[in-house]
């Protein structure tokens, strides 16, 4: 659930709701952004090269969410999300999900 705060151990990525809502920015729970840390794991296995030490390998009890993928700028435009009420249900800021609103007036 966003929000949770929750750290990834294959990456180390501490869920932030704010994050999730500005991606491109970073602060916060994490010093970079998600854009940023997404970028980073896929160089370095990691969201954080300073972090390596504290991540691990996927096993084959980690599950990818059908359809995740990562931030792609010229599909997700999370530009207008702070003009945006927050959600009641912060899932619908999950961008590969047919649900989500970003990107979208709704």
């Amino acid at each position: 659930m966003p929000g949770s705060y929750a750290i990834c151990p294959i990456c180390f990525w501490e869920d932030d709701a704010a994050q999730l809502a500005d991606p491109v920015n970073g602060g916060g729970a994490n010093r970079v952004s998600l854009v940023e840390a997404q970028a980073n794991y896929w160089a370095h296995g990691t969201s954080e090269p300073r972090l390596a030490q504290f991540v691990r390998q996927p096993t084959g009890d980690d599950v990818r969410e059908f359809g995740w993928r990562p931030i792609d700028p010229r599909l997700d435009d999370f530009s207008r999300e702070k003009a945006k009420p927050w959600p009641d249900d912060p899932t619908v800021l999950y961008w590969w999900r047919p649900t989500s609103r970003v990107g979208r007036d709704a």
